[in-house]
């Protein structure tokens, strides 16, 4: 029902970081809507963290584990 975002989102927000709300600091969200191959041939998707005082960008492999602390941004239909 909903819509997974993808990394073009990510990287708005990046880009204007006064949009992202301060709840979202301690937690890594996950943008879904783009999975990309990394340069060892694995699946990664990136997300989101807040770390040394900055929003960081990074990627992740699809075979790592997930926790409820990493949340994906999705639009409500």
């Amino acid at each position: 029902k909903h819509t997974v975002l993808g990394a073009n989102v990510l990287d708005y927000l990046l880009e204007h970081p006064e949009l992202i709300p301060d709840s979202w600091k301690g937690k890594a969200v996950f943008f879904w809507g783009d999975i990309y191959r990394n340069s060892d041939g694995g699946l990664v998707v990136r997300y989101l963290y807040w770390f040394g005082g900055r929003w960081i960008s990074d990627d992740v492999y699809l075979v790592s584990g997930w926790f409820g602390s990493g949340p994906a941004l999705v639009r409500a239909s």
